[in-house]
């Protein structure tokens, strides 16, 4: 079975019967080419929510909850707030990953939490974009895990409690085993 196979068991998630998403568009749109298994998981599963909290967000949802366009675009922009805020701070203050002071290498949203939780690609140049890094942000302490695998295989080592998460941890609990579609 497939990573994907394995998260729809788990979660049991029903066939997804919603519009194809027009992924040249939406590399378009966030600047950088979506990894091949994050288009399969939105093209089978649709957005929704991931037990009581974590979003799986599509591009261009008709719920703007859902919209990853809209809300990556919205978290950028309040990174870069945050980040040029801290210019003026010392080093140990600033919150920023070193890493994004490397040319064209940024953070690309594809999931978030109602608990200041956001999901990235650590999308870089000359990189595969299959084989970016996942990060996981606590937004109010401005916290970075940086976690090794695609965004689906990172999601089934969560849900089967394989991969240690200072912040996502409770996807292991077989409570939260289940998906709702977004309206």
């Amino acid at each position: 079975m497939s990573d994907l196979d394995d998260i729809r068991d788990i979660l049991g998630v029903p066939m997804y019967h919603g519009a194809r998403t027009d992924w040249e568009a939406v590399s378009q749109a966030l600047g950088a080419c979506v990894p091949g298994d994050f288009r399969e998981l939105v093209d089978a599963f649709g957005p929704g929510m991931i037990g009581n909290d974590t979003v799986l967000l599509q591009p261009y949802a008709t719920d703007e909850d859902y919209d990853q366009v809209l809300i990556h675009e919205e978290r950028m922009r309040g990174l870069e707030s945050i980040w040029e805020d801290e210019t003026h701070s010392l080093p140990e203050f600033r919150t920023k990953p070193t890493v994004f002071d490397e040319p064209g290498v940024r953070p690309v949203l594809w999931a978030y939490s109602s608990l200041g939780l956001y999901l990235y690609w650590l999308a870089e140049p000359d990189v595969d974009p299959d084989s970016w890094q996942i990060l996981v942000e606590q937004a109010r302490g401005c916290d970075w895990e940086f976690h090794p695998g695609t965004a689906t295989s990172f999601l089934l080592r969560l849900l089967r409690g394989q991969e240690p998460s200072k912040y996502l941890d409770y996807l292991r609990h077989r409570e939260q085993h289940f998906f709702t579609p977004a309206q």
